[in-house]
């Protein structure tokens, strides 16, 4: 605000307005802020000071930032939930769908020092004000220590989070119910290396400076889940080579993980930045700007012949050129540098001009059963493979292309009919398709299964 106030708001997809909910009267560095479903409650994590200005101002006594529970409908009292020298972030739990008024609300807290905690709020209306009953200390409850990783699901209210135990690391499910508590649903074992390892946290907000300082030090690792009932752990690794990205796809529903090792055609270190992961329904994708964008079926991550793999002009994603993005929900990513959030998804076009394009027997059958499964029936688009068959017979070399358009096909039309028939039949005859892609070297490895409570 133009006298330096800090306005918190919260932005309406549907009427395009930005609801104010409450002012500070003072430029606040705010980290974290969350409001509670009935929108009375709001949970603010702000830093107070930098290290600086404690030193300068001899305030070493006061804690740097602080976490506060505000009650709004209306304005009323203020509660200080967290005094320390660690951020924290704040996320309120929303009950299921359709239940308008509680008189309870959940709030989690997540912080830098690597705990996550749970607090139970009553309110009850007192003369038109909402208020508060807790009196002393809210109730709260631990349920994680010493976490180097953990990502918020907002759609489904789950929390992953990574533990480490000795030479491996353990992945732990947690599932907020809305007339419960919370319950641990899953818990599995990775293969990945967490020594001196900083906490990352995704999808409980950005903070840009944050995320500059910890980047290198941090798990670049996304968890993502599919209506199917796929769960796929996406994670990007250390390289000693300095042409070389490794990223590692944990598949959990199918008991296994791929590593891929992609060498670089153009290596200007200011270009290379993290893998980016993104979840887009049938397919997961690993995309780094300007070098390529990998697309892995999720139903048959087994059979290569469905994996994308796009380099040079094929693999740039429009208005997205730098790596600081995440893919908070299905088919949607987030543009961090810029605030922006947009709905990602295959152009057919794109698609088709590929198909008819590409020089490898690979990159033709990945691009025909992806355009004929992830599109579904079109009699338009159908036609038009069908000119690129007719076409192309004699250069199609590893497969019979007129085998496999009948194969996909049928699919489309069975598979709305037979939900589950795509999770347990793949849609090609080519079950031992092992045609290289240039540059990509992938290991497989058995994984245990997860552990379902």
């Amino acid at each position: 605000g133009s006298q330096r106030n800090t306005h918190v708001g919260l932005y309406d997809l549907q009427t395009k307005q930005n609801e104010h909910l409450y002012t500070f009267e003072r430029d606040l560095h705010i980290i974290s802020c969350s409001v509670n479903n009935e929108r009375t409650l709001l949970a603010v994590s702000f830093r107070q000071y930098t290290e600086e200005e404690r030193v300068s101002q001899l305030l070493q006594s006061v804690s740097k930032y602080l976490t506060l529970l505000i009650e709004i409908h209306p304005v009323n009292n203020v509660r200080v939930l967290k005094a320390v020298d660690s951020c924290v972030r704040v996320q309120f739990l929303y009950p299921v769908e359709g239940r308008n008024t509680s008189t309870e609300s959940r709030l989690l807290l997540v912080s830098e020092d690597k705990y996550i905690e749970q607090f139970d709020i009553h309110v009850a209306e007192e003369e038109q004000k909402v208020v508060i009953q807790n009196s002393g200390q809210l109730p709260r409850a631990r349920f994680a220590d010493d976490l180097v990783w953990a990502q918020w699901d907002m759609m489904e209210q789950r929390l992953f989070y990574i533990v480490p135990k000795e030479s491996r690391s353990t992945l732990k499910c947690v599932q907020f119910y809305p007339d419960e508590n919370f319950n641990s649903i899953l818990e599995s074992h990775l293969d990945i290396s967490v020594n001196d390892t900083q906490l990352k946290l995704v999808n409980f907000g950005y903070d840009y400076c944050q995320d500059q300082g910890v980047a290198s030090k941090s798990l670049n690792l996304q968890a993502f889940t599919s209506k199917a009932g796929g769960l796929c752990v996406c994670c990007s690794l250390a390289s000693d080579v300095p042409d070389e990205i490794t990223y590692s796809i944990y598949f959990f529903h199918k008991g296994y993980n791929k590593t891929f090792t992609v060498s670089l055609e153009r290596t200007e270190s200011h270009q290379l930045k993290e893998v980016t992961f993104m979840n887009l329904d049938y397919y997961v994708a690993a995309y780094l700007p300007g070098q390529f964008l990998h697309l892995l079926n999720i139903q048959h991550p087994d059979l290569l012949c469905y994996s994308l793999f796009l380099t040079g002009e094929d693999a740039r994603i429009d208005m997205l050129q730098n790596c600081s993005i995440r893919s908070p929900l299905t088919s949607t990513v987030l543009d961090c540098h810029i605030g922006s959030m947009y709905a990602v998804s295959i152009s057919d076009s794109a698609l088709l001009r590929f198909l008819q394009n590409s020089k490898q027997d690979s990159e033709r059958l990945a691009a025909l059963h992806c355009a004929l499964l992830y599109f579904q029936h079109t009699e338009d688009l159908e036609m038009q493979i069908i000119w690129w068959i007719s076409e192309n017979l004699s250069t199609c070399h590893s497969f019979d292309p007129i085998q496999e358009f009948i194969i996909a096909s049928l699919y489309c039309r069975m598979c709305p009919e037979a939900h589950n028939l795509d999770k347990l039949l793949p849609y090609t005859s080519l079950l031992d398709w092992v045609e290289i892609i240039p540059g990509v070297t992938c290991t497989t490895d058995i994984i245990s299964l997860p552990v379902l409570e």
